[in-house]
C-alpha cells in the first residue's frame, strides 16, 4: 500500500519518462472500500473514483453529495447490464465499459431522455480471451459505423485489461495502435494500466489508469 502522494510523483516520473506533455488521470478503484477511506483519499485532492457495481457507485455517489462533496466524478468499469442504465446515468461521470452496440444504444437512449452528455469508453478484449468481454479489433470498423448518428454519447476512447497471465507490453503497444487508426471516430483516450502496470501503461500512452491495491491495499471481500 503507497500513499497517494508517491504514486502521483511515480506518474509523474513515468510521464517525464515517455516525453508526454501531460500526465494520465488517475482513477482509485474503491471497489469494496468503505467511504471513510475514499474521503480521506479526497481530503488528499483525490477527486476520481472508480467502481464495478452499479448499485455500489450509486449510494456512494449519494454519500458523497450528503457530506457536500459534489465534486467527485465516478468513473463505472466493470461489466454494465443494459437494465442498470438509468439508475447509473444520474451518479457517473464516465463509462469505461461499453462492450457491445446494444450496449451503447441503451446508453445512448438513456442519456436522451435525460438531456445529458455521457463520456464512454469501448471495451477492448485485447487478447481474446475467451472467458471475457469485450470488442475485437476486427469489430472496431463496424462500431465507428455505429457511433455516427449519437447524439448524447460522447467517444471517449477504448478501454483494455489485458489478460494476467502475459507480458502487458504488447497488448498496450496495439491497444497505442487501435488508438491511432480508430481513435477519431471511437474517441482518443485510452483507459488501461492497473496497480501492477500502469508505469507501462503510462509509456504507451494511457490517458486514464485505474489504481485500487496501490492506494487502498489488498481487499478482504
Amino acid at each position: 500500500m503507497e500513499t497517494l502522494n508517491s504514486i502521483t510523483q511515480k506518474i509523474r516520473d513515468a510521464t517525464q519518462r515517455a516525453e508526454r506533455k501531460s500526465p494520465p488521470v488517475l482513477i482509485a478503484v474503491s471497489k469494496f472500500q468503505p467511504i471513510e477511506k475514499m474521503i480521506e483519499l479526497y481530503e488528499q485532492g483525490q477527486r476520481d473514483f472508480g467502481e464495478n457495481y452499479v448499485q455500489e457507485l450509486v449510494s456512494k455517489s449519494q454519500a458523497f453529495r450528503e457530506k457536500g462533496l459534489n465534486d467527485v466524478r465516478f468513473h463505472f468499469i466493470g461489466k454494465l447490464q443494459s437494465n442498470k442504465v438509468k439508475s447509473l446515468l444520474p451518479e457517473v461521470y464516465a463509462i469505461h465499459s461499453i462492450d457491445s452496440i446494444r450496449l451503447l444504444r441503451e446508453v445512448e437512449k438513456r442519456a436522451m431522455e435525460r438531456a445529458q452528455r455521457i463520456e464512454v469508453f469501448f471495451q477492448i478484449n485485447i487478447d481474446e480471451e475467451e472467458s471475457k468481454a469485450g470488442f475485437l479489433s476486427s469489430d472496431l470498423p463496424d462500431l465507428c459505423e455505429g457511433v455516427k448518428d449519437l447524439r448524447s454519447v460522447v467517444p471517449a476512447g477504448l478501454m483494455a485489461i489485458p489478460d494476467p497471465s502475459k507480458d502487458p507490453v504488447h497488448a498496450f503497444e496495439r491497444m497505442s495502435e487501435l488508438s491511432q487508426t480508430y481513435g477519431p471516430k471511437l474517441g482518443m483516450g485510452l483507459s488501461m494500466g492497473m496497480s501492477g502496470d500502469y508505469e507501462v501503461a503510462i509509456q504507451k500512452g494511457s490517458t486514464a489508469i485505474r489504481i485500487g491495491t496501490a492506494l487502498f491495499g489488498e481487499r478482504t471481500n
